[in-house]
Parts: C-alpha cells; structure tokens; sequence
C-alpha cells in the first residue's frame, strides 16, 4: 500500500467523469491509475445474488490486482498504447451535476447539517443518463440496461482471490467452445491487459452488444497462448441487472413501483412471475393504486405472456412505450384472472 498514493472519494460531486470511469452501481470500487490519468485497472465487483454480493471481492483478489498495477507502472510508458482502451468515450457530461436531472446539485457538499440532501451518489449517475432518454422519449438501450456484464455471459467463473483466473468453465458455453479451461489465467482480453474480473467487465462492457469477438491472450501451465471467444447474438441480456441501485428508478418507470420475482409455486403462470412489492408511496405507487397487489401472479403484461425475468420486462416496456403510454397486464389472484392497466412513467 505505501508504493500507491491513495485517495478516497465518498460522493460524485464535481468528480470529472471523464477521468473516473467506472461501475457506479458499485458499494466498493477502486481505479489504479498513473498521475497522467492514464488508467492501470479496476477493482471491484459485485454480482446480482444479494445474499453473496460481495463474494467477488477478496484481500487476496486485491493484494494481486494491486501487485499487477505496480507491474503495468513499472512498464510504463513502453506499455502505452495498450492501456488506452481503459479508459471510455468522452461522458456527455463533465461532471454529475451538469446533467439537467442533478443540476439541483452543486460540485461541493454542504456541510452545514445538508449533507444528506446534497451528495451526489455514483448510482445517481446511471439514473441520470436513463432519465434523460425516458424523458426526451428515446427508447433505452440494451448498451445502458445491461451494464457491466459478470464473465458468466461467456461461461466464465472467476476466482476471486487471484488476478485474472478462470476457476470454473459451464458446459457448452463460449468460453468452453473456444477452448478455454480452469486454471487459465487471462493476461490480456482485447488487447487490455486485466489485472481483474472487474478488467474483464470493463472489456464486456464497451464490446458491442451483437454477434462479437474478443481476442484474448491465456496463460496455462506457464505458456502463453491465444483464444478468441465467440459470443452470441443478444448475450448481454443474459446479464441480472436488477440487483443494482439504480434498478429501482427503472421499476418506478416500467413497472409503477412494482418488484416481480420468479414464482416458484406448481400454479405459476406462463410468464413464471409473481409481485413480490407494489410500492406505496409517490410515484412507486403507480401499480398498487391500478390494483395490483404483492402475491399477485403475472399472466401477461405489456403483450409478454411467455417465460420471462423481470429484467426482461424491464427492458421491454422500456424500450417499447414512451411515458404515459397504458401498460396493461392481467394477473392471478384467488383462482380469478383480473385484467389491470397502469401508466408508464
């Protein structure tokens, strides 16, 4: 730690986003960088099961993501050219508070007993950047839904305590087809080299959401070699989305407030979702003042009345109606189908 100078950041007021680039769904994230800007690595993953969200951060996983940054700055600046792509598109914004939903923001928090009311929080910024489409009518994008994809998209289990290395391969998936196995530790993936599974999340990230490819360089029983994994057409929706943060504003647009969770009962419906919430208050209230009610089962909504996630839906309603267009949708309740309908948001 004493061979890194260290700086905190507690909220996203006047932080230049253009330099500090990364997951802000995060709880814990850390960005290496050389004092010229010029990113090392990220560190700092969660994955979408509550119970064991952090179970994708470790010290070990640190120390080695920390020992490898030290490596890159040692190298530097002969290495260059292949740390550019770790750092993203110009923001459309400089700052948090410049987007017209956060303006009401100013780039330093008030201190005198307003703290609360005038820190910017980092998932505020996703939050911001949907708003922004919703409200100029624009449908959202799978590119903005379905964020930092985990290395499962691909078949890929990380080990959480070592620097870049595959600990379990699932069967039939991209990963396996290319050839890749447990133990291999991935030393560049689009020419990036990863230091993290939060490197590999920033290369599935900024890839296209089509049919692509990603070049990546492995070492496996101490020899380099070169696999390129092919992904599938739509593989970005296969990431959960709906743990984050921010995931809760996109329910109060899509949804009315609601929370749909798988319905495990033997009389679920073709959509195989049941309201797990119906919120209260404002405008999360939205569905429970149409009718809908928690335990309700979801037999079609939005003309979807196949198996379907929640994050499917989601995507769906945003990406298909505009605010205050009739989201309707019929559920079971006591053995009776009652059809409903509220506003989208």
């Amino acid at each position: 730690m004493d061979q890194f100078v260290c700086l905190r950041m507690i909220q996203m007021n006047g932080v230049d986003l253009a330099r500090f680039q990364f997951d802000f769904d995060m709880s814990f994230g850390v960005i290496f960088m050389n004092a010229d800007g010029t990113v090392y690595g990220r560190y700092g993953t969660r994955n979408e099961r509550s119970e064991n969200a952090d179970d994708q951060i470790s010290m070990e996983g640190l120390r080695e993501a920390m020992k490898s940054a030290l490596a890159l700055h040692r190298g530097y600046p002969a290495n260059q050219a292949s740390l550019a792509s770790k750092t993203g598109p110009e923001p459309k914004y400089p700052t948090a508070e410049k987007y017209p939903q956060l303006q009401k923001y100013t780039p330093v928090i008030n201190y005198q007993n307003q703290v609360a009311k005038s820190c910017i929080h980092c998932h505020q910024i996703h939050n911001a950047e949907r708003q922004m489409l919703r409200e100029a009518g624009q449908p959202i994008p799978d590119d903005i839904l379905y964020l930092y994809p985990m290395p499962d998209v691909a078949g890929i289990e990380m080990d959480p305590k070592k620097r870049a290395t595959i600990l379990r391969i699932n069967d039939d998936s991209p990963a396996e087809k290319a050839g890749l196995c447990p133990g291999d530790e991935i030393l560049f993936a689009a020419g990036q080299p990863l230091i993290s599974v939060a490197d590999f999340q920033w290369v599935l990230r900024h890839t296209p959401a089509g049919g692509d490819s990603i070049p990546l360089q492995v070492l496996r029983s101490g020899k380099k070699g070169e696999i390129t994994i092919v992904l599938e057409n739509g593989w970005k929706k296969n990431t959960d989305y709906t743990w984050r943060v921010s995931t809760w504003d996109l329910r109060r647009m899509a949804l009315g407030g609601l929370s749909l969770v798988p319905d495990t009962s033997s009389g679920k419906t073709a959509t195989g979702l049941e309201v797990k919430a119906a919120g209260k208050y404002g405008d999360h209230a939205v569905a429970r003042k149409a009718g809908v009610l928690p335990g309700d089962k979801i037999k079609e909504i939005a003309g979807l009345t196949g198996p379907a996630s929640e994050g499917s839906v989601i995507a769906h309603i945003l990406q298909t109606t505009k605010p205050g267009d009739k989201i309707e949708l019929t559920v079971q309740r006591g053995g009776k189908e009652i059809p409903l309908s509220f506003k989208a948001q």
